[in-house]
């Protein structure tokens, strides 16, 4: 078992999605409606449109992250990585059928997709460890193991572990058998003092929402809408440990049994899940909208699929060796099958329209403001053939995560009937408890926003840069006797995202 309360919040967006358009105004929304995004927010917004429209979007990324870890904040503590998207893609069917105060008006359909979380990311940490090596997790895994379970039984890690030499097993004076990391500062046999720590995590892929939505248009003033909603995962994540011998500081190094490791795990993650939004919009006058959302919990189907490799220098003990995970398991990958299921989303939006509205050529503008409501430490994983597994993942869930409060504004101003110019600021909550794991972390975002539209006909095109920055905490491991977890890292990330939408309306 290899998932991790940390991948819950893999399936919680926490940054602006959709189109440029949606994107620049924050990702607010819920009370404005007539934008494709509406489709993946509140369903009751595509019922403004009265005409079918297609659209594509397309953007770049680039994600950075600066580390420090054990005291060391500038040296091999920078990550960073770029990546092309296509934030979403969709169509709009709209029936005109009726023009009344009192009937309902147009029926509205949508079909289409939009990228919810974008995870091409890399941290890199790095520190002067004297206690512990990350071997020692792998340690705790094997603590009560027999020989053949040693061999076999941690093909991930423990097991390779123990074919390239850095695991070992030391018997103690009263004939006791225990495993050991010949890595680890803290090993019985003494010798080696402290080691150079490296850690990458690179992340891709991303979190993509299939929708088909409807919304119902009641005297162009009440609009209901719903949506099914179908979000696909592919995820990646490649991580490298790196741990060199640095007794006396790196210099004049003796002969103790160990020299370095470099250790790979390679994960791939594919699932579907299945949820649905409902929501209202109501025009309470020419200049006023306001609205709301519901987002039932989504049910994920997941699969993992692990791979593992290692390559160590135990000097004068074994000399250096490889060995992967496929000499555990006859050459199979380690996979998974399980569930997850995400919390729930309440939200609400509203607009205010200023200027001169009673013509499209006038100039005019808006603004915009959603609330919205998440309890992080209510995602639950499923696993019917792990049952101790499953509770240990959801208490620690609970434990580390608590309700968050999102806020998003945005405003727009048109004019000489082409030209729009907006702006937008959104803040995510900080999803972690005060639990000691999180090392009293902020992990807020705030994301600024700003772009640009053209609209001629039934053609528009908007263009729109957003900056994201935030904190975190990445922990490269943890071990089950306390003073062998090192603190976690802290980690300052900021990503600028670049995106374009082209639409046209029939």
């Amino acid at each position: 078992m290899a998932q991790s309360s940390n991948d819950a919040l893999l399936y919680s967006p926490n940054q602006p999605f959709g189109t440029a358009r949606a994107q620049a105004l924050g990702g607010a929304g819920v009370g404005l409606g007539g934008d494709y995004s509406s489709a993946h927010t509140n369903p009751a917004g595509i019922g403004m449109f009265k005409t079918g429209e297609f659209l594509i979007s397309a953007g770049l990324g680039i994600t950075n992250n600066n580390s420090t870890y054990l005291g060391n904040g500038s040296l091999d503590n920078k990550g960073n990585k770029t990546n092309f998207q296509i934030p979403s893609i969709g169509v709009i069917f709209a029936t005109n059928k009726h023009t009344g105060d009192n009937v309902w008006n147009n029926v509205t359909f949508s079909l289409g997709y939009t990228r919810l979380a974008n995870y091409n990311n890399k941290t890199v940490i790095a520190g002067y460890n004297d206690k512990s090596s990350y071997t020692d997790s792998w340690v705790d895994q094997m603590w009560y193991a027999d020989s053949a379970g040693i061999v076999n039984g941690y093909p991930l890690g423990g097991s390779i572990g123990y074919l390239s030499a850095v695991i070992d097993r030391y018997r103690h004076s009263n004939g006791i058998v225990d495993p050991m990391s010949n890595a680890s500062p803290d090993r019985p046999t003494g010798g080696l003092t402290a080691i150079q720590q490296r850690g990458i995590l690179e992340t891709r892929g991303g979190l993509n929402e299939f929708a088909f939505a409807v919304a119902g248009n009641y005297g162009n003033r009440l609009y209901i809408g719903g949506s099914i909603n179908v979000p696909s995962v592919n995820y990646r994540a490649d991580l490298t440990v790196m741990e060199d011998d640095a007794t006396n500081n790196g210099q004049n190094k003796p002969n103790n049994d160990f020299a370095y490791f470099d250790y790979h795990q390679y994960l791939k993650r594919t699932g579907l899940g299945v949820g649905a939004k409902l929501g209202i919009l109501y025009k309470a006058s020419p200049r006023f909208r306001i609205g709301g959302a519901f987002h039932t919990p989504t049910f994920y189907s997941l699969h993992d699929s692990y791979t593992a490799d290692i390559t160590a220098n135990t000097e004068n003990y074994q000399g250096v060796l490889s060995a992967n995970s496929g000499q555990v398991t006859g050459g199979y990958p380690v996979e998974n099958d399980y569930n997850f299921v995400t919390p729930l989303r309440a939200m609400a939006g509203v607009t205010y329209f200023f200027g001169d509205i009673t013509h499209v050529s006038n100039t005019q503008g808006f603004i915009t403001a959603d609330y919205e409501f998440v309890n992080q430490s209510s995602g639950k994983f499923k696993m019917n053939k792990y049952p101790d597994d499953e509770k240990a993942l959801n208490d620690n869930i609970s434990a580390l995560y608590k309700s968050v409060s999102n806020i998003k504004v945005g405003a727009e101003l048109k004019f000489a009937t082409l030209y729009a110019v907006r702006a937008g600021f959104a803040y995510y909550g900080n999803p972690y408890s005060n639990d000691s794991y999180n090392a009293n972390t902020d992990a807020s975002r705030k994301v600024y926003s700003g772009g640009l539209g053209y609209r001629n006909k039934g053609l528009y095109a908007d263009l729109t840069y957003s900056y994201t920055q935030g904190n975190d905490r990445y922990r490269l491991y943890t071990s089950n006797v306390p003073k062998l977890t090192p603190d976690a890292a802290l980690l300052d990330y900021t990503r600028s995202n670049v995106v374009m939408t082209i639409g046209l309306k029939f």
